[in-house]
């Protein structure tokens, strides 16, 4: 092996380690080992430099770890400069008040859904999604407006790691090719019990995805006003869209 090979599959491994607390609260070096097929000894080694320098974090319990405070000042950074820099925030922000419900900006992260940045309305929600938080992605409106525009390899290995019967590919088939029809998705209790959301994907100018705008609110108050909910969050993806043009 040459020393460029050695330092890719060191990079590699490093890389594998660290996703694993983007997934678990905490790990032991052991439950790593078997979720990368690292050996115990090299995950025991990466985790000494990782402690050493604040990406992870010895936790409370003894032989668990967890992510460190490099990982969150990372996170901040991320959500600082790329989300800052496309108006994300602010956007969400006015959504949000004009539904007064949750607005969340979410993209697809391997096999999860995950939520990026959010903010709140007026009215209090219960629901999964807040900054950090991911959900598999396969079920509710977010997911399926990511997948709809995702390429056809990509939906076919999520569905295998979530392990998808032939029948529920098929109806998931139906339905991305439905949200791709009209333009956004919808759901009810897909991930929460009686949460309703609306999910709107995100392009930049090559049309490639970037996220989704999704607006989160309890079932029974969304009768009334489902329509003008679908064209807020519609209108505030556009924006959002429109700006990572400039990004």
């Amino acid at each position: 092996m040459t020393s460029a090979d050695a330092n890719r599959r060191a990079g590699t491994r490093a890389a594998r380690i660290l996703a694993v607390f983007a997934e678990r609260e905490s790990a032991t070096a052991e439950e790593i080992s078997v979720g990368t097929g690292i050996p115990s000894s090299a995950v025991y080694r990466y985790l000494t430099t990782f402690v050493e320098i604040g990406l992870v974090h010895q936790a409370r319990t003894r032989g668990r770890y967890c992510a460190g405070s490099l990982t969150v000042q990372m996170a901040e950074n991320y959500r600082r400069e790329a989300l800052g820099q496309g108006g994300v925030k602010r956007r969400l922000r006015q959504l949000a008040a004009e539904t007064d419900e949750l607005a969340a900006f979410l993209i697809a992260r391997d096999n999860d859904v995950l939520c990026v940045e959010a903010a709140e309305g007026t009215r209090v929600i219960r629901c999964s999604f807040s900054p950090g938080l991911s959900k598999p992605l396969v079920f509710g409106a977010s997911a399926q407006a990511l997948l709809a525009h995702l390429p056809e390899d990509r939906v076919a290995a999520t569905a295998e790691a979530h392990g998808l019967s032939g029948e529920q590919v098929a109806k998931l088939e139906t339905e991305l090719r439905r949200v791709r029809d009209q333009g956004f998705a919808e759901s009810v209790g897909q991930v929460d019990p009686g949460v309703w959301g609306v999910s709107v994907p995100v392009l930049d100018r090559h049309r490639d995805l970037v996220g989704t705008v999704s607006t989160m609110a309890p079932d029974f108050r969304v009768r009334p006003r489902r329509d003008s909910l679908v064209t807020l969050t519609h209108a505030a993806a556009q924006d959002i869209s429109r700006s990572q043009e400039h990004v």
